[in-house]
């Protein structure tokens, strides 16, 4: 306990440094010094990185070193590589906030870097500690084309029903981000009963061994034998696929996958994958998409630098439909361009980072345990 606490004081005093480094910060010398350092290594959740990698170097002559990874596989090579002493990245992109928050910034491995340029467009929470781009979601989608008249179910109950058995499409349920939004539909066991008695209309009655409403939705969840694919975008592209016939399934995917498995405005697309932004109590569950620096970063300048691009001039590859971009003076041209509701408006709940660390092995053991 006294261990836990005082990693948690260095965190708090380290985060109030970088506060008071956010007036201080001299772009100029930032700019000049990267130069020098040459190439910045990035490990990136998404390989839209790509897309920029070209024009930050016509702007500031560096070169981007990046490699395209999840965020699970990025700590643990990130974690591997530190201790033994190989210091080879710059700056970690992706939405593994829980272990960056839980392990690494306590172990002091990153740090925190927030450019005073866009210090004013973010939330204190986009800041606490990390810098949160944009805020990802991982929403239930239906197939527009084959349902004509509107999405199939109106809750999340509805994927417990004996109709959508095997119906389902899921991430694996037990990798980083997927586990994560399962873990948050568990937290909230009084919206959950509350939406059950509205869908039922009647309070519910949980199974033996079950303490509330959030375990047993998730309980009867995996009863009802979701498909487990390998990744978001094989989710999204077998419930939108146009040409499948008999029922198509329900399931869980990246909301930003509809970008490419969405409904196409002209309607000849091969997909026409849509999210249920009506369902009772949620739709899916947000997670942020965040930028933290090596406390050893070999290019430690050029890091800074490719992070604040990233969240200025570089963001353009990520302004797309479910990347709420962190941004107050983005999201609302989103909110117009997709015609999505604002963020804070939109029926998400968001992950909370310390409750997803302290709970993963419990919610493990807890899914291991009713998996038929």
């Amino acid at each position: 306990m006294k261990t836990r606490w005082i990693l948690v004081i260095a965190a708090i005093a380290l985060l109030i440094t970088t506060f008071t480094a956010i007036a201080e910060q001299d772009w100029a010398a930032i700019e000049a010094a990267a130069k020098q350092e040459g190439t910045v290594v990035i490990y990136s959740v998404s390989s839209r990185m790509g897309d920029i990698v070209d024009e930050f170097k016509a702007k500031y002559g560096i070169d981007i070193e990046w490699y395209d990874m999840n965020s699970s596989d990025q700590v643990d090579k990130f974690s591997r590589e530190y201790d033994a002493g190989v210091y080879a990245v710059d700056v970690l992109y992706g939405n593994n906030d829980p272990l960056l928050k839980g392990e690494l910034l306590p172990a002091g491995k990153v740090v925190p870097f927030i450019p005073d340029t866009v210090a004013p467009f973010l939330d204190k929470n986009e800041m606490d500690p990390f810098l949160v781009q944009r805020w990802s979601s991982r929403v239930v989608i239906y197939n527009a084309a084959l349902n004509p008249d509107g999405p199939p179910i109106n809750s999340l109950w509805d994927l417990t029903r004996p109709e959508w058995k095997g119906m389902v499409l899921t991430p694996d349920p037990l990798s980083g981000v997927q586990a994560a939004i399962y873990q948050t539909i568990i937290n909230h066991p009084e919206e959950m009963a509350a939406a059950y008695e509205r869908e039922f209309g009647e309070p519910i009655t949980l199974s033996p061994g079950m303490k509330d409403a959030g375990e047993e939705w998730f309980y009867r969840f995996v009863q009802n034998e979701p498909v487990t694919m390998s990744s978001t975008s094989k989710c999204a592209k077998g419930v939108g696929d146009v040409e499948q016939t008999g029922t198509p399934p329900i399931g869980f995917t990246t909301f930003s996958k509809l970008r490419k498995y969405g409904v196409d405005p002209c309607g000849t697309g091969s997909y026409a994958s849509a999210a249920i932004l009506d369902l009772d109590p949620v739709f899916g569950v947000a997670y942020p998409t965040v930028l933290a620096l090596s406390a050893k970063a070999p290019h430690p300048n050029a890091g800074k630098l490719l992070i604040r691009y990233l969240v200025e001039q570089g963001y353009w590859p990520w302004n797309e439909i479910g990347d709420y971009a962190a941004r107050d003076d983005i999201e609302p041209l989103q909110v117009k361009f997709f015609s999505i509701p604002p963020f804070a408006e939109a029926k998400l709940w968001i992950t909370d980072s310390k409750y997803v660390y302290d709970n993963a092995f419990n919610y493990s053991d807890f899914y291991l345990s009713i998996a038929p």
